[in-house]
């Protein structure tokens, strides 16, 4: 029976990778969440600004407010693109964790079976080794 164990190895090796890749997933998503926050609060002051300035302002702030919402509808974007990609990074994840147990129980098998094989051939020669002395002292006795 093959030894599984440099396999398991290389599977464990693998999902650190995609552990990796899923937290930096992560990363950029709370980044995107984060520039959004700030430019929401962004925009919530300089609307107070203009306000206190009067209404000569309000010609300028249009053309921000729109430049706010297009950036806003980028980030959402980026945000929904990156919830894609969380999503099949972790069914891939959980994929490759399947695939590793299911690899561990294999070898735990295999093991458990070799150690009964030895712990049976033990037993066979220790028995074998009784039977040899019985006879030995039974011809001696005779």
């Amino acid at each position: 029976m093959a030894n599984l164990k440099p396999l398991i190895r290389v599977r464990k090796h693998a999902i650190e990778q995609k552990q990796k890749y899923l937290a930096e997933l992560y990363r950029q998503a709370e980044e995107q969440s984060g520039e959004k926050r700030r430019l929401t609060e962004e925009f919530a002051h300089e609307r107070r600004t203009i306000q206190e300035m009067g209404a000569d302002m309000l010609g300028f702030f249009g053309a921000y407010a729109k430049a706010v919402d297009i950036r806003m509808e980028e980030i959402d974007a980026a945000i929904a693109r990156l919830e894609n990609r969380i999503m099949v990074a972790q069914d891939d994840m959980r994929q490759a964790y399947a695939d590793l147990r299911r690899i561990e129980i294999v070898q735990e098998n295999r093991e458990k079976q070799e150690a009964q094989e030895r712990a049976k051939r033990e037993a066979q020669e220790l028995d074998e080794i009784g039977l040899d002395r019985f006879r030995a002292r039974q011809e001696e006795d005779a």
